[in-house]
């Protein structure tokens, strides 16, 4: 799934109600196939990072980079990376999000 820049498209079961990040077939919470994608602006806290240093061949090319978990504002945690361009992270640091593809997910830190 691809979303719009400086969107985060998450899943809501119209049966429980429950928030999802990820791509599902049916709830996590009450097994229901009613998931309805939603939008959200993917603003959140930096809850932990990592900079990878020495990264899969795949990314060679883009490291060193900053992995980090973050406590979206919506109530849900997800991992992502943070922009190449982006401030250094640090724990309690606001960021949020630059773009998502499937499980590619792009945040910024945000600056005062």
């Amino acid at each position: 799934m691809t979303q719009t820049a400086g969107m985060l498209s998450l899943l809501r079961c119209k049966s429980c109600g429950r928030l999802d990040t990820a791509m599902r077939v049916v709830c996590a919470g009450c097994l229901s196939a009613d998931l309805r994608p939603v939008g959200n602006d993917g603003s959140g806290t930096v809850a932990t990072f990592t900079t990878i240093r020495r990264a899969p061949t795949a990314f060679r090319d883009q490291a060193p980079y900053d992995v980090v978990v973050v406590d979206l504002d919506a109530g849900l945690r997800m991992t992502g990376r943070l922009d190449k361009d982006s401030a250094p992270p640090s724990v309690g640091a606001r960021v949020r999000v630059l773009h998502s593809a499937g499980a590619d997910t792009v945040f910024t830190v945000e600056t005062p």
